[in-house]
């Protein structure tokens, strides 16, 4: 009689009803986070990512988004910019160039045009565009260069 009940356990533990199947195709594999832009800002001394819905955009207009500083929320988390409010800055999918630009009265003072960029900043530009850059071509963030004035060619890992 011992033996009954574990035969017993043993076909219903076996016996689902569910069959064998083969492969089912799901579609394409998964890509990460393609439908928005990555934008660099400054937390504590370091460049630190936020993610904005916006997007994919190309670099000029990711970095238009990153001049006009962080959103509400973002500062929440306290993220901040390096970037001066006269910044005038051409870019490419591969660079930037910092235009001469005009001076700018900020607060009661004039500003002369941006000639220099602290290192944070200018990896808050260098980062920004090859994020933008990455996800326009399809590639990995560190296979993208991006041509710094006085620097040349750099990466976003350069920065971090």
């Amino acid at each position: 009689m011992r033996g009954r009940p574990l035969a017993l356990l043993l076909i219903l533990c076996t016996a689902c009803g569910v069959g064998p199947t083969g492969v089912v195709g799901a579609g394409e594999p998964a890509r990460g986070f393609t439908q928005g832009t990555r934008l660099y800002f400054v937390l504590q001394g370091e460049l630190a990512s936020a993610g904005r819905p916006e997007g994919p955009l190309n670099a000029a207009e990711a970095v238009e988004l990153l001049r006009d500083g962080p959103t509400a929320k973002e500062r929440e988390r306290e993220l901040g910019t390096l970037l001066p409010k006269n910044l005038s800055v051409r870019v490419t999918d591969d660079g930037f160039t910092l235009d001469k630009g005009m001076p700018m009265l900020v607060g009661g003072k004039w500003l002369p045009p941006v000639s220099r960029l602290p290192r944070l900043a200018t990896g808050q530009l260098v980062c920004t565009i090859a994020e933008a850059t990455a996800a326009k071509r399809g590639l990995p963030v560190a296979a993208v260069r991006v041509t710094v004035p006085e620097k040349g060619a750099v990466g976003c890992d350069d920065y971090r």
